[in-house]
């Protein structure tokens, strides 16, 4: 009789089974640090807290009890399940909803931070919220439209550069080898498409090297102050490209102003925070002026009137809004047309670069398969000879 008894593990010693949960919350860690983009809160996540803290706040449920109801539900992702239990926990210990936001800046941004303080003070806290969420998804659904709209003109230019470098790369060189044995007087087409094909394969390095170089000078200039401005000048300012860009920031600036004066921030608490609501440097520069301006007591649209980004209807339409006292309702109008006229100058954009990448890839396409086709009557006319 076997008188072995099975080993034991130590005492506190965790259970083998125990084992997997770790091993999976340390893949899901490592997977998070890796692609942190894949794990990232998404907009429509704050945008559906938002409402739904709104409606709970309704029905007479406490702050600190919607967050942390919200924070148990399943649809929720696992990354803002956490952010609503810290928050939960900063409630808890005496701070305010603002201040519990603010510790969360890449979720909840300064516009954010600064409406839900807003609202917390005067006790509007639904209806802020509530604009919070339509403010957001309404700039979400532009953001959507401008991808989405140049997704297909890339997928045009990509498939174009694929079909270009195969044939110049898998049909031309076997075709080059039997016309050179046959000694075929080559066309012009050919023998450009031939000269181009071998200085590219006998300086590969070198343009490797020369296009990395290029490539860290601009990533170098790009982040220089200088270069960065000058790029987001040519974006704003481009005759074809900048006009959608620019309404599109007319239309943030209009409905950020709209609903912040509308919650009852000050223009001068407002322009502390609209700067960094946009990531073009021109217009944060204007923005800034400004708000310099509204500090000298120079009012809101004399300051806009200096600026190069503001047009005369904005600026008039804000003058309006500021001997009205209805700068809210007028903002409001005004970022509607923008809206628009932004989703029309997108539409436009996308029909004439469609087309012009068509053509220019049809001819490069028809420039290749010419070169290899016209030799073969060449080979036609040498073998009926």
């Amino acid at each position: 009789m076997d008188t072995r008894r099975p080993l034991r593990a130590p005492l506190g010693a965790p259970a083998t089974v125990q084992a997997a949960p770790k091993d999976e919350a340390l893949t899901k860690s490592t997977l998070e640090q890796l692609f942190p983009s894949l794990f990232a809160v998404k907009p429509t996540e704050v945008i559906g807290f938002s409402r739904q803290i709104a409606t709970l706040l309704e029905t007479g449920v406490p702050l600190l009890g919607g967050l942390q109801l919200l924070s148990q539900q399943s649809g929720a992702s696992r990354g803002f399940k956490a952010v609503l239990g810290r928050m939960s926990e900063d409630l808890e210990s005496g701070s305010s909803f603002g201040q519990a936001v603010g510790r969360h800046p890449d979720i909840f941004n300064e516009v954010y931070r600064r409406t839900a303080t807003i609202g917390e003070r005067t006790g509007q806290m639904e209806t802020v919220l509530r604009q919070l969420a339509d403010f957001m998804e309404k700039q979400n659904i532009m953001a959507k439209k401008f991808s989405s709209a140049m997704t297909y003109p890339a997928i045009i230019l990509v498939v174009g550069l694929i079909v270009a470098v195969i044939l110049t790369t898998t049909a031309l060189p076997p075709l080059v080898d039997m016309f050179t044995e046959l000694e075929v007087d080559l066309p012009l087409p050919t023998v450009i498409l031939i000269a181009f094909t071998n200085f590219v394969g006998d300086y590969t390095l070198y343009l490797f090297g020369g296009i990395m170089a290029v490539l860290a000078l601009a990533v170098y200039w790009f982040k220089q102050p200088s270069g960065r401005r000058a790029i987001d000048r040519a974006r704003l300012f481009a005759p074809i490209i900048g006009p959608p860009l620019l309404m599109g920031e007319l239309a943030r600036f209009s409905r950020t102003l709209s609903m912040l004066t509308g919650a009852g921030v000050t223009l001068q608490e407002i322009f502390e925070v609209l700067p960094q609501t946009s990531s073009n440097h021109v217009m944060r520069d204007s923005l800034t002026r400004v708000k310099d301006g509204l500090m000298l007591g120079q009012g809101l649209s004399g300051p806009m009137s200096k600026t190069e980004v503001f047009p005369p209807l904005l600026v008039q339409m804000a003058a309006v809004g500021e001997e009205s006292n209805s700068i809210s309702y007028t903002m409001d109008g005004v970022a509607k047309f923008y809206e628009q006229s932004a989703e029309e100058r997108i539409g436009a954009l996308v029909s004439f670069l469609t087309p012009a990448i068509i053509v220019v890839i049809a001819m490069a396409v028809a420039f290749i398969a010419l070169s290899v086709i016209m030799p073969m009557y060449s080979v036609t006319g040498t073998f009926a000879d």
